[in-house]
């Protein structure tokens, strides 16, 4: 591990240095020429996550016996879903780190239609931050305004099974169903996507015996999720070779790069800013995942291990509002755990080239997910030699990203679809490498 981990930050730490440059310098054939897209008022205000949902009698699992990883155990029609479109929630079998059988739930919509011929095709859906308590998955309360669940059909979802597709939402490891807390641990969080696609895939009375086309799969995150996303293609190959996964779709991923310097850099911020809340995140499931290179103690505070006590309660904005009235600093060792670093590059996608071809956007006004770390991941994709189509939208931030990667050419939509219906990927890799002299066709133009 040593040395695939001193490998990783190596060649990372060469494209975040090189990324921030060529951030500013790079050929302009990624950028998008579009305005901003707006989101009005009542939707931002209604995709806000203040509430926290209530545990009902679904989650639990006193009857769950482990079983195989995809296996659907159960599911439960979700009432009152809107005129065209059926819903349900789920739980199936997956695995934890040492591949001891799990049970993960997850929310599955599709459109309540007669399915084309061959079935729907199926998107696995990763969802962004929403905490790592068993209430903060997105399958509880998917149409109640200022929930997590909501935050993610208003916006992903649901127009995913406007355009025709069923989708599989993976609430992820330890948000539904109890199991070790994944946030951010890409190998955690991938199992839980791959293995919600296998159990929608046969076709269950259960769940409306919805027809899902094997041959038409993909996967699509965003913030957190991009990076769950990301890492559920880098695993798919070994973990789930039955599933034929035709693409990917990574908005703003969530990258955390391993580096020492540039996350002691974070840990010493002085101010209080929606970091807190990431940084309680990882530090809780990392130390769960990881015991043998970090523990809490290594990496918090005492003052930062009692705001973790928030985190089995509290999710969303709500717990953001609660652990941001103390500066970052004040919350973390520093300089930062070493072990935690360690930890953090076997959790990190970016480690191999990916078998099936990505587009991956951002927003360059994004002050969430840094426009920096996302071009480093793309750098380091191209060098595996993964095939990669780079889009930047310069006028949206992380909120207005998630409609405008939709609505505005190129729409990840499109891009999508074209590799079902079997159309070679583009990639403008030549653009984002440095030393390289090609230029790329550019997106629009």
């Amino acid at each position: 591990m040593a040395t695939r981990t001193a490998a990783f930050i190596g060649t990372l730490a060469a494209a975040v240095l090189g990324g921030a440059a060529l951030f500013v310098t790079a050929p302009a054939t990624s950028l998008v020429d579009a305005p901003a897209y707006v989101v009005d008022e009542a939707t931002a205000d209604s995709i806000d996550t203040p509430i926290t949902p209530e545990l009902t009698d679904f989650y639990k699992v006193q009857s769950w016996q482990p079983g195989e990883p995809g296996t659907l155990v159960k599911a439960q029609r979700i009432p009152d879903a809107p005129p065209g479109v059926q819903m349900y929630r789920i739980m199936y079998q997956s695995t934890d780190l040492q591949g001891n059988a799990i049970p993960v739930t997850a929310l599955f919509a599709a459109p309540d239609t007669t399915s084309p011929e061959g079935g729907f095709p199926l998107v696995g859906f990763a969802h962004g931050t929403t905490g790592i308590g068993q209430m903060c998955g997105i399958s509880h309360t998917p149409l109640t305004p200022q929930t997590p669940g909501y935050s993610a059909w208003v916006p992903h979802i649901e127009p995913l099974v406007r355009q025709g597709w069923a989708v599989v939402a993976s609430d992820y490891s330890g948000m539904g169903a109890p199991g070790p807390s994944s946030y951010l641990v890409g190998p955690l969080e991938a199992r839980g996507i791959l293995d919600s696609m296998r159990a929608v895939l046969p076709a269950s009375a259960t769940t409306g015996n919805i027809a899902i086309n094997a041959s038409e799969l993909g996967i699509y995150g965003k913030s957190q999720g991009g990076e769950a996303a990301m890492s559920a293609l880098q695993l798919a190959p070994s973990y789930a070779p039955d599933l034929e996964i035709d693409g990917g779709v990574i908005l703003a991923p969530g990258f955390t790069p391993p580096i020492q310097g540039v996350l002691d850099a974070v840990a010493s911020n002085p101010t209080s800013t929606s970091q807190n809340m990431f940084v309680l995140l990882i530090a809780q499931s990392f130390a769960e995942n990881y015991p043998d290179l970090v523990d809490l103690d290594d990496i918090l505070s005492p003052a930062g291990q009692e705001k973790t006590k928030l985190l089995a309660t509290t999710c969303g904005t709500d717990l953001a509002d609660q652990v941001s009235d103390v500066p970052l600093s004040q919350l973390l060792n520093t300089p930062l755990a070493t072990g935690l670093v360690s930890a953090l590059s076997e959790a990190m996608p970016g480690t191999e080239q990916l078998e099936m071809p990505i587009v991956v956007v951002q927003g360059l006004e994004d002050v969430t997910i840094l426009p920096q770390f996302t071009h480093a991941q793309v750098m380091s994709q191209c060098a595996l030699g993964s095939t990669v189509w780079y889009v930047r939208y310069p006028f949206d931030d992380h909120g207005s990203l998630n409609f405008q990667a939709r609505v505005s050419d190129p729409k990840v939509t499109d891009w999508m679809q074209a590799r079902w219906e079997g159309q070679k990927a583009p990639s403008n890799c030549d653009n984002q490498l440095l030393g390289t002299t090609a230029q790329a066709t550019g997106v629009n133009r």
